[in-house]
């Protein structure tokens, strides 16, 4: 879709990349593209996704500056590197479901995972490229492309539902995973067409070969991964990129070096990532289920007057509700709204209308202005603005 060249940021003193629009195919449609993927990729923000800077135009041609990452593309570790260790495949694997985590807290689906979508820096951290595909579910501004002769995804890794054209969701991605970390263990694609349309038709006849049938060192609970990810039919698959990353996460160890391609010198990134990686978590986070309990929890707490409680279990509920359903989700403002009706109760309106406010700037700059859920906060606003008080909606 565009040149990128390596650059050197002037004022700030860094080395950067500038990806420009090749201006001899300079479309209404291209240029669409190019710039979601600027807004796409500078709203996912997460150690794994390179930092956005700049997003412009110059003499006619769009460029978007990014952070410079080193190190090869997956692609090429592949081809230099065959068989990668399986502790490392294992732990790249991890890194793009983390990605896939957070695009899914904000409703992202990226589209187009493969190899050379990523790459492994010395660090050993791994860096997801390329949201030219990605869409925003909800989000008109953020809608397929469709123009005649445009790629929607990749030969071997894109979904069997977008050689369909049919709907997309985070699924998708699980299924680009899958194929990546086939790529990973056996050195080949999934799939052996030799054109992309035979690959394709291949693609809609099933599953690709177990990948512990071409190399037998492979775990058994890792093959039955790749496996399921790569399922013929979305709901075939699991449930969520953290579901994955639950298999994946415990095969990550005793890393061999990569000569030439991570360092094995002290590095800043892994002592950092070493760190935090201590902090305890909730794995009910990452729960599929709808929670009834923790809600009636929370109305039992503030019918037996334990306000300041019912609103923290209010704001838990709902940062779950996002990260599961993504920030858009209608039951995860109705629960911001719960916990900033408490604080109407408790006696605290000034800081109900903060957060009134806040929400709402939230869901424009998410949503837009026109968005369903924007309506519903506005409302809230209203009522509040002609009594003081917040009351549910009749």
């Amino acid at each position: 879709m565009g040149e990128v060249w390596p650059a050197q940021d002037t004022v700030l003193k860094r080395r950067v990349i500038v990806k420009l629009v090749d201006s001899s195919l300079m479309d209404a449609e291209l240029a669409k593209r190019f710039q979601r993927e600027a807004l796409l990729t500078a709203r996912l923000v997460h150690p794994g996704v390179p930092a956005v800077y700049d997003f412009g135009q110059h003499e006619g041609r769009f460029y978007l500056v990014m952070q410079r990452i080193k190190g090869p593309a997956l692609s090429d570790l592949i081809e230099e590197h065959d068989p990668l260790p399986v502790a490392w495949a294992a732990s790249i694997g991890a890194q793009i479901c983390s990605v896939l985590i957070a695009a899914r807290q904000i409703g992202l689906v990226h589209r187009d995972i493969k190899p050379s979508n990523a790459i492994l820096e010395p660090s050993g951290a791994v860096k997801v490229l390329d949201f030219g595909l990605a869409v925003i579910h909800g989000d008109d501004r953020f809608s397929r492309i469709t123009q005649s002769g445009d790629s929607l995804g990749t030969a071997g890794y894109m979904a069997p539902e977008q050689i369909e054209g049919g709907p997309t969701d985070h699924r998708t991605d699980l299924y680009g995973l899958g194929a990546t970390l086939f790529d990973l263990l056996t050195g080949q694609p999934p799939f052996g067409g030799s054109t992309p349309t035979l690959t394709m038709q291949l693609q809609m006849q099933g599953s690709p070969p177990r990948p512990a049938k071409l190399r037998a060192e492979i775990p058994a609970e890792l093959d039955d991964l790749v496996q399921a990810l790569m399922a013929r039919h979305p709901q075939d698959r699991p449930a969520s990129a953290a579901e994955a990353y639950e298999v994946l996460a415990p095969l990550v160890r005793d890393l061999p070096p990569i000569p030439g391609v991570v360092s094995s010198q002290p590095d800043a990134a892994r002592a950092y990532a070493a760190v935090v990686g201590q902090v305890p978590t909730q794995h009910v986070v990452y729960a599929s289920a709808e929670p009834e309990e923790p809600a009636r929890r929370a109305e039992m707490l503030a019918a037996t007057g334990n306000l300041r409680a019912a609103a923290h279990q209010w704001r838990q509920l709902a940062e779950l509700r996002a990260m599961e359903h993504g920030d858009g989700d209608a039951a995860a403002v109705e629960y911001r709204l719960r916990a900033i009706r408490v604080h109407v109760d408790i006696g605290e309106p000034s800081r109900a209308l903060r957060q009134l406010r806040d929400l709402l700037e939230d869901r424009i700059r998410a949503d837009g202005p026109e968005h369903p859920s924007v309506s519903v906060v506005q409302q809230e606003i209203a009522r509040f603005s002609e009594n003081g008080r917040l009351r549910p909606p009749s």
